[in-house]
Order: C-alpha cells, then structure tokens, then sequence
C-alpha cells in the first residue's frame, strides 16, 4: 500500500537525519528539501526584506512540484518539509517581522491557499518537536555557511509558530516525535518505538 509522510520541524531540530533514517527503515523514497537548489538564499540571508518574497515563492513553486510528483508516483514518500510550515511558520514570520509586506502575504497565501485546497494531504505528519537551545546547538555543530548569522531569538519565534500550527493542523493525523528526551539518531529504542508509532497509525 502506497503511504506519504511529511517530516515538519525547526532548522536544527535534527528533521532530516530522521527523515534519512525512516527512509532507509521503511524503504521509502525521501523527498528533501531544496535547500541548496534555491538562488535566492544567499541574497536573502543578506537582506530578507528585499528577498523574502522571492526565496519563499522559489520553495512553494518546488514543494508544488514535488507535491504533483508525489501524487503521481507509485512508490510510498518521505517528504522532508511539507507544503505547510513554510506558509504557517517561515512566511508568517516575515510577515510578522516586517520582512514581508502586507501586499507580498497576501499574494502568497492567497496562492498558497488555493495549492492547500487543491492538493492532497500526506497521510501523516511527524512532528519532530525540539527546544530552542537544542536547535541552536545543532546549528552551531554542523556550522552550516549561511547558518552561521542565525540568531537564537529568531529559531525561538519560529519555535512558537511550529506550536501554533501543529495543534490546529486537521488535515491529516499528527504524530509529535520529542526530540529532547528521545535521540532518533543514536538510541535504537527511542527510533523503534518512533517507527512502531507511525507503523500503528498508518
């Protein structure tokens, strides 16, 4: 039976070293993020109220594309990021930090909306819920070039959204993975019991 999964999560949080891993576990075929393939980035690290919009609409466009893919494929998908955060927490934080305009956001989501009628939903979401202090470590070990200016107030702003949006999302059933008290990565037993969870729910 075909299956598609969405890993959400703050940068950091450790979401796609999980998204790798439940991959391989599962055979599943792993959609990630186009982060490096947007050529936008590096402008908007520099000066995000002149480049939101157009870094933002670069990863809607491509997470449409892959969201088409998705449905047409025959295979199950591990998707690492989905359609929502990225409006329900990226956009609406530059939106709120005055990054964004009024009449950009409107543009976005109005488009946004339309995809989110449109599309199909994944089957399940695994939340990968991580503190701010944890988050912030994580960027400073992997020492990532255009990581390196992010501050820990603003991973703390988006740590507020992720909450915001995850207990009102309804579109499809919500699993939240705690990413302080369990290590996916190196504890066998907290991954195990994180794949029995979602092998139970689909």
């Amino acid at each position: 039976m075909k299956h598609f999964i969405a890993i959400a999560g703050n940068i950091g949080a450790g979401k796609t070293n999980l998204a790798k891993k439940l991959a391989r576990h599962f055979d599943w075929e792993l959609f990630q993020e186009p982060f490096q393939e947007n050529p936008y980035l590096e402008n908007y690290y520099q000066d995000m109220a002149k480049w939101a919009f157009h870094c933002e609409m670069f990863f809607l466009s491509r997470r449409l594309k892959d969201q088409l893919t998705i449905i047409k494929s025959e295979k199950s998908i591990l998707q690492d990021r989905c359609l929502y955060e990225g409006a329900e927490v990226f956009v609406k934080n530059l939106f709120f930090n005055k990054h964004m305009d009024e009449h950009a956001w409107s543009t976005y989501n109005n488009i946004y909306q339309s995809l989110v009628a449109l599309m199909r939903p994944p089957d399940l979401i695994v939340y990968l819920r991580s503190s701010t202090d944890r988050c912030f470590n994580n960027l400073q070990k992997r020492n990532r070039g255009l990581e390196v200016g992010v501050e820990k107030s603003y991973l703390a702003d988006l740590n507020n959204l992720y909450e915001e949006w995850i207990t009102s999302f309804k579109l499809c059933p919500v699993i939240v993975a705690d990413g302080d008290r369990n290590d996916f990565k190196y504890k066998e037993r907290d991954f195990s019991q994180l794949t029995e969870q979602i092998s139970d729910r689909l």
